[in-house]
């Protein structure tokens, strides 16, 4: 009997999130233009051209042309972030990169003390709610990381699912002026996938795209590499 009022929650949250994704397509168009990116588009990122990141943004961002010097003014992958919020993202990246690439056992990457550090704060971090969650998780990951390996290519929503929406639940990235990637901490674990396995084409969901790229940012992330489809 519980299957029904699931199924029609479930119908119910697929139906909302489908009408604020068009009206934000529609919104997004009439402000800015036929350039402007759709919700969720589906992007190919070279990961190795990555190199600053950005948590300026957020969901109700995306999809959105915007001017500024915010590009210009996003940080280095290669330095801790000036915030907080921002840390406690790009430390994620670290652990993964000193995991996957030098081998260090996830507990000496100091992952498991964070994330433990965020659920006494939060209550949860990552879905994790206590350091078993925290183990099982990793492990998982390190399961995903050797199947990313063996094939060479990160999956796309449409291969992972036979119910997706473009590349929602995706990496995300922006777009500076001057066609460039900014990361935008959406994805940590699945970048650094990338980064170690040395991929030169991911599928991504493009975020924020600069004022200065509007009429070319979509030709040149458009074309897949040997991860497509």
């Amino acid at each position: 009997m519980a299957a029904l009022p699931n199924a029609l929650h479930t119908a119910y949250r697929g139906v909302h999130f489908l009408s604020r994704v068009a009206m934000r397509d529609v919104s997004n168009m009439f402000v800015y233009g036929p350039h402007t990116p759709r919700m969720h588009e589906r992007i190919w990122v070279d990961p190795q051209q990555c190199e600053a990141m950005n948590a300026g943004f957020h969901w109700d961002d995306f999809g959105k042309i915007r001017k500024g010097d915010w590009d210009i003014q996003s940080e280095p992958l290669t330095e801790e972030p000036r915030t907080q919020d921002s840390r406690n993202h790009w430390v994620k990246i670290q652990a993964c990169l000193a995991h996957w690439n030098d081998g260090v056992s996830w507990e000496a990457t100091g992952i498991y003390d964070h994330l433990l550090k965020l659920i006494k704060e939060r209550g949860t971090a990552d879905e994790c709610k206590s350091i078993e969650d925290i183990i099982n998780r990793y492990q998982k990951l390190d399961e995903i990381f050797h199947v990313v390996r063996n094939n060479q290519k990160l999956s796309s929503s449409a291969e992972l699912s036979r119910i997706h929406f473009r590349e929602a639940g995706g990496i995300v990235f922006h777009i500076d002026r001057n066609l460039r990637p900014i990361f935008g901490f959406w994805g940590c674990h699945r970048f650094a996938m990338a980064i170690t396995v040395g991929l030169s084409s991911i599928p991504a969901q493009v975020g924020v795209v600069h004022d200065g790229a509007k009429d070319l940012w979509r030709n040149h992330f458009s074309i897949s590499g040997p991860c497509a489809t």
